[in-house]
């Protein structure tokens, strides 16, 4: 039976006096959202978020990381794979920290690589709409990259979609943002380069009434953390994320108030 052990990730290895900016450089170029830290006996010490420490500038270089530390969601390396969605469901983050039983941080695990496993064990009843969130938070085709940038990293959320009255255009991630130098430097100069010249199209959408199970299917075929859900008249009526899955799976200890709008 497979388990956390066998979807750890190394993490950097990251002290509480670090500079901020360590670890805004981590998130920046890792796929963790979070970035787990240790103390300097090896045991955890929390985790920084993105949203807290992206938009530290340069005049605020000399904090510490230890300013932004949250206490974090623990693993074991045996543990079950519903065990760790469990405690990442509770702690409403994207990945938890993987320590020994002696209490020495180890690795990470994210929400991306556990949830192929459980759905490949487990059928989640219920539709798209009984689940997702709803009113969206959204941009627009001719806003700057940057304006964009802070609202993802300002919401805590992953991505964005791209809309013009109501209508899907497509979708704006972190990871797009992130993941190529010169629209970093537009994002830093503050430039006014319009998100329509990056977005992704077209956007991976759901409607209400799918199944809830096809929407996990579709954010694992495509890699994607959140898909925005269409009405009847094609305008966005909510999203859907990797976390609203979770509340429609049997997690040990986890009693889910089904979601609606």
């Amino acid at each position: 039976m497979m388990a956390v052990s066998d979807l750890m990730r190394e993490i950097p290895v990251l002290y509480p006096d670090d500079l901020v900016t360590k670890a805004r450089k981590h998130l920046r170029e890792d796929s963790f959202r979070e970035i787990f830290v240790r103390n300097r006996d090896g045991s955890l010490a929390g985790y920084v978020d993105l949203s807290d420490v992206i938009l530290v500038n340069d005049t605020k270089s000399n904090l510490e990381i230890r300013a932004f530390l949250h206490d974090a969601p623990v693993v074991h390396s045996d543990d079950s794979i519903e065990e760790a969605l469990a405690r990442i469901w509770n702690a409403q983050t994207d990945s938890a920290a993987v320590c020994s039983h002696s209490g020495e941080l180890i690795g990470g695990v994210q929400l991306a690589a556990l949830l192929p496993v459980i759905m490949s064990r487990q059928h989640p009843k219920g539709l798209v709409n009984e689940y997702m969130t709803s009113p969206v938070v959204t941009c627009h085709p001719d806003d700057p990259l940057h304006a964009v940038y802070s609202t993802i990293t300002e919401s805590g959320y992953d991505a964005l979609p791209v809309e013009d009255d109501s209508h899907i255009l497509g979708m704006i991630s972190r990871k797009d943002l992130l993941t190529h130098g010169h629209i970093r430097r537009s994002i830093e100069a503050k430039h006014n380069t319009p998100v329509e010249y990056v977005m992704v199209t077209p956007a991976i959408i759901a409607f209400g009434d799918d199944a809830i199970g096809d929407a996990a299917q579709a954010m694992m075929q495509y890699d994607v953390s959140r898909l925005p859900v269409i009405g009847q008249d094609g305008q966005i009526v909510g999203i859907v994320s990797r976390q609203d899955i979770l509340n429609a799976l049997e997690l040990p200890g986890v009693v889910h108030a089904q979601k609606s709008e």
